[in-house]
């Protein structure tokens, strides 16, 4: 499995706390996880993303052999972002180690989804229509990324129905590209609406700004089992309810 996945599940799901006296205090993990979007052209960032986030995914990239020399500082799970992608291409990445893959819809290759040991990530947008949301869902990837760089200061009703258009009816993972950071009653407003990472520009928010954010994230309290509720994927379905079933005939037959 991939290490982000597990990381992204146990964000999500939370660590009980080890039961009896000698037992050790359960891990302190954020309410939503943070990924770094670092810049193959700006490879100081990889210092500051290694040191307060999740994980890391690199765009500009020239091989995947780079991407693995470049993201030699960081510990945490890593990976390119790529407009498309091939079969041969998703190997190549895998095998230079390389845990997720972000990649657009066009011109992505079905085989490139074969691997279940590394996070397949989808970028799509706000505001898909009813039959484009259910197509999407039904592909073999993990997660979805939207991007919603245009918000700035306080989230609106409007921005969170655009988002929860798509966080709210389809059951995978939720990545979440920013160019701010949110507020901390935003961050618990963004979870509850269902996301499960934010994605941040390294360079612009910087060591210290990825650093607030970090603290900002393992200091938010625990969701409410109403909130959790309201998480949950409404998965679209087709508009087709099956007729019952006749009940089944009493036997007239006296004898």
């Amino acid at each position: 499995m991939s290490k982000f996945l597990d990381v992204l599940e146990r964000v999500r799901d939370g660590v009980t706390a080890p039961l009896g006296f000698a037992a050790t205090r359960a891990e302190k993990l954020p309410g939503i996880a943070l990924v770094g979007h670092v810049s193959a052209s700006a490879p100081d960032g990889f210092d500051a993303a290694g040191a307060s986030t999740d994980a890391v995914i690199v765009s500009g990239a020239a091989s995947p052999a780079s991407l693995k020399e470049l993201a030699a500082p960081v510990s945490v799970p890593f990976g390119p972002r790529v407009a498309s992608l091939s079969a041969e291409d998703a190997e190549a990445y895998q095998s230079s180690g390389s845990d997720l893959l972000v990649f657009g819809l066009e011109g992505t290759a079905a085989s490139a989804m074969a691997s279940e040991d590394i996070a397949r990530i989808l970028c799509v947008d706000t505001g898909l229509e009813e039959a484009e949301l259910r197509a999407v869902a039904s592909l073999p990837v993990d997660a979805f990324l939207i991007s919603m760089k245009d918000v700035s200061g306080p989230w609106t009703l409007q921005q969170l129905a655009a988002l929860g258009t798509v966080s709210r009816r389809v059951d995978r993972y939720i990545l979440l590209e920013v160019s701010e950071a949110p507020g901390g009653k935003d961050l618990e407003t963004l979870r509850d609406v269902g996301v499960n990472a934010l994605v941040v520009d390294v360079a612009s928010l910087g060591a210290g700004g990825l650093s607030q954010l970090r603290a900002a994230l393992l200091d938010m309290p625990r969701p409410s089992p109403r909130s959790r509720s309201r998480s949950r994927p409404i998965l679209p379905g087709s508009g087709y309810t099956p007729p019952p079933e006749p009940e089944p005939d009493e036997d007239d037959d006296d004898d």
